[in-house]
């Protein structure tokens, strides 16, 4: 779908629906092409869709080896997903990482890289890039990687410090309001409560940032699922009420049945910024908390109210964190659970001493002090001052003495 990219339109969309967000937005993929230097045109090939198998693709490439080239297309894209994935995506970039930036402009294109200052359209970086000649296809707009690279660093000094600022802007509210560092004046409360506090204590700074995101969306509302019907075959006769008879008759004679109407929100953006704070408005109003993993270290919404360790992104060799912590977990419970046993064993052997020489002394008092000194130990461990390997060292080291 070509659009111009030069005048100022809405670049996202973004619908919230039953816990679910649909977020349509400009983006890029990747395609393969060959390039005439001749003429200076490119031609689109084929896609991997378009064959049966990958040894057929791979195939039809080979024959272009010597030309091919990777051309970067412009389009719309749509995803489902549930609410604040697009916010957990956004706050688990690594902006400092070049190659991070560079895929997040990818995924978002330029509503990820532009941002309008005082309401005015600073016009569109790639603009000058996208007069490539392609036979092909005349309607989709392409760069070339070294184009689409090129205005990425062109811009990353600047647009990476706004978008720096604006993760550490969402995290100190969601942080807060989540109470992820288990402040005991904010256990009482619920999120939406703690947004009141969060709101009240940063009222300049929230209302700054909130009012600059603001005047980047507008809102609409929709009625589910009936949107999706096609009103427009119905004939349009300029009166109000021929028309609602028109309508309401299409939609009596329309073969779905509906389980159910809810109303949607519809937010047009011009920023993956205002995206974000929209999601954040959204999990805030449906009481939805958000966590940090235990083992990547990125922000997460937990599937179940058990699960609040560990994400389930993938995080290596293809498990999951919530895979790899499930491992962790039981590893330290075997772990643990030798450690006890042999504490159990050390102290039973040493009472059973003690009480099989009553007529030695000693062997009380060894007792009672290493008793003493293993429950010392293990205070320490509950305190972090001590691990259970050392606990482990120590009752191998003590057991016999």
């Amino acid at each position: 779908m070509k659009f111009d990219i030069v005048s100022r339109i809405y670049y996202m969309k973004m619908s919230t629906i039953n816990n679910m967000e649909l977020f349509t937005r400009d983006a890029f993929s990747t395609v393969n092409a060959t390039y005439n230097k001749a003429n200076d045109t490119y031609t689109i090939l084929k896609e991997r869709n378009e064959f049966k198998t990958k040894k057929e693709y791979t195939k039809y490439l080979s024959t272009y080896s010597d030309s091919i080239c990777k051309l970067y297309k412009s389009d719309f894209t749509a995803e489902k997903n549930k609410l604040g994935t697009t916010l957990l995506k956004f706050l688990n970039y690594d902006f400092t990482n070049f190659d991070s930036f560079v895929e997040f402009i990818y995924n978002y294109g330029l509503p990820g890289l532009v941002f309008n200052s005082d309401d005015k359209d600073i016009g569109n970086p790639f603009n000058e890039y996208t007069n490539l000649n392609v036979t092909n296809d005349k309607e989709n707009i392409f760069l070339t990687e070294k184009d689409f690279i090129l205005v990425c660093k062109n811009n990353y000094e600047e647009r990476k410090k706004i978008l720096i600022d604006y993760q550490s802007q969402f995290k100190t509210i969601i942080n807060f309001i989540n109470n992820l560092s288990n402040l005991d004046y904010l256990e009482c409360f619920s999120i939406a409560e703690r947004f009141f506090i969060y709101k009240q204590a940063d009222f300049t700074n929230y209302s700054d940032m909130s009012i600059i995101l603001s005047s980047y969306i507008t809102l609409t509302y929709d009625v589910e699922q009936m949107k999706f019907l096609n009103i427009g075959s119905c004939p349009n006769t300029g009166n109000f009420e021929e028309n609602a008879k028109a309508i309401s008759k299409y939609i009596k004679n329309y073969s779905t049945e509906y389980d159910e109407f809810f109303t949607s929100l519809c937010f047009n953006c011009h920023v993956i910024e205002t995206a974000c704070f929209i999601s954040i408005l959204e999990l805030i109003k449906n009481n939805t908390p958000i966590y940090i993993c235990k083992h990547c270290g990125n922000y997460f919404i937990p599937s179940s109210k058990k699960n609040t360790l560990y994400c389930n992104n993938i995080y290596e060799h293809g498990k999951t964190c919530q895979e790899i912590g499930a491992m962790i977990t039981y590893n330290e419970k075997l772990k643990k659970d030798e450690i006890t046993s042999l504490y159990r064993k050390t102290l039973s052997a040493k009472k059973m001493l003690a009480n099989r020489n009553p007529d030695i002394p000693m062997y009380l008092e060894k007792y009672e002090q290493w008793k003493k000194e293993a429950n010392e130990f293990k205070k320490d461990i509950k305190q972090g001052k001590r691990t259970e390997e050392e606990f482990k060292k120590w009752i191998e080291e003590t057991r016999k003495k």
